[in-house]
């Protein structure tokens, strides 16, 4: 099965659970819209956890190949945490990303497991310093192009 969430112009929906550093469980919602033209190929999302009062995180991510077949890199603005570049790596059906912050110590791991060609489970942790600052496990959900007006590729 070939990997179908940022390969393709479409939005994804998730839901799941966001941790915090101590380990307090919310519900988290979050959107991503990927498009894909000849000369450019981004990632906008926004992720809202459902703690009191509510947090909202946004990130748009600039993707590019590589020599290597099996790996892109990205480079993503975050409000919170600034400039972040990473790597997406495909390993079977599983996307890896690894980031740094270029300042201020965050890193972090994220990891896409394909159930099907319109779902994905996602898991991540995020670092500041090298001690955890939050963690996440969702379920992303893909939604047609022609039902929510995105140019198709």
């Amino acid at each position: 099965m070939e990997h179908t969430y940022f390969f393709q112009t479409t939005v994804w929906r998730a839901s799941g659970t966001y941790y915090d550093a101590e380990g307090r469980s919310f519900l988290l919602m979050g959107e991503v819209q990927v498009r894909r033209t000849a000369s450019e190929w981004t990632l906008a999302g926004t992720l809202t956890v459902r703690s009191d009062p509510p947090v909202q995180f946004s990130n748009s991510y600039r993707i590019a190949r590589t020599e290597t077949p099996d790996t892109l890199c990205w480079e993503s603005y975050n409000p919170a945490l600034g400039t972040l570049r990473g790597t997406f790596e495909i390993v079977g059906p599983c996307i890896v990303s690894i980031y740094r912050s270029t300042e201020d110590g965050y890193s972090g791991t994220e990891t896409l497991r394909q159930l099907d060609g319109q779902t994905y489970e996602n898991v991540g942790v995020s670092f500041r310093n090298g001690r955890r600052i939050s963690s996440w496990t969702a379920r992303i959900h893909r939604e047609e192009a022609e039902t929510i007006g995105l140019p198709m590729d």
